[in-house]
């Protein structure tokens, strides 16, 4: 603040200095590059555990030497990191190129196009289901727009189910939001048909309907594209590391 001078004298003012403090910084935090079974590509991510790597990232692979690291890192004091998961790109033959596995779920009017969320060969262990055992249609909801959809990870066990979804962009429950803002399996890509997927058959009683043929859709697991096999609802995509 400044002085206002009010009779003859010596003043003192401090005046702020032009130096800054140095501020102190973590010097703890490693980040690690490389190879991994899953994960974000190209974003730097933080984990505080090899536990959180291995929810994150797919844990150790053969593979995958940074995986091996991480895990040292950790074992051995440290607390804090920064992962950076890269993947084959920008090959001239675009087929070497890491890509995402892909399944269609073909309905009356159109397929509705689900991508793994990032690259690399986990994705082939997706499996998707439809069933139509939703909420009775609201009289705002356009015919044949709800549908319930459930995913499996194979390799993990783990579960997503969206139930109530809708092929509507005007309805809060549109497939593509939904799947953007609550999976870590899966992305919509391309346009959404206006009516919902053909359903799964229910597979008999006390069976697992996603190890029963025909009761799930596999996402792909080569790098050509080709007919499922394991029932009439799926087409496989492409999956490379």
């Amino acid at each position: 603040m400044a002085i206002t001078p009010t009779f003859p004298g010596v003043y003192i003012e401090e005046i702020p200095s032009g130096v800054r403090t140095i501020v102190g910084v973590a010097t703890s935090i490693t980040a690690f590059i490389g190879r991994a079974l899953r994960g974000p590509v190209n974003d730097p991510i933080r984990i505080q555990s090899f536990a959180d790597f291995e929810r994150a990232f797919g844990g150790l692979s053969l593979d995958s030497t940074m995986s091996y690291a991480v895990q040292q890192y950790f074992l051995n004091g440290g607390i804090d990191a920064l992962i950076v998961r890269v993947v084959h790109s920008n090959d001239a033959t675009p087929a070497n190129n890491a890509s995402k596995a892909t399944v269609g779920l073909p309905g009356a009017v159109g397929t509705l196009n689900l991508d793994a969320a990032n690259e690399g060969t986990w994705g082939s262990a997706l499996r998707a289901r439809v069933d139509y055992a939703t909420r009775p249609p609201d009289p705002t909801d356009p015919a044949n727009s709800l549908f319930n959809l459930t995913l499996k990870d194979m390799g993990t066990g783990g579960i997503e189910s969206f139930r109530n979804v809708s092929t509507d962009p005007n309805n809060r429950r549109f497939v593509t939001l939904v799947l953007d803002q609550q999976s870590n399996l899966v992305d919509v890509r391309g346009v959404v048909p206006a009516t919902r997927p053909t359903n799964h058959p229910d597979p008999p009683a006390g069976q697992d309907p996603f190890t029963t043929p025909g009761s799930f859709s596999q996402f792909g697991s080569s790098r050509a594209r080709r007919r499922c096999s394991c029932g009439p609802n799926s087409n496989y995509g492409a999956s490379v590391l």
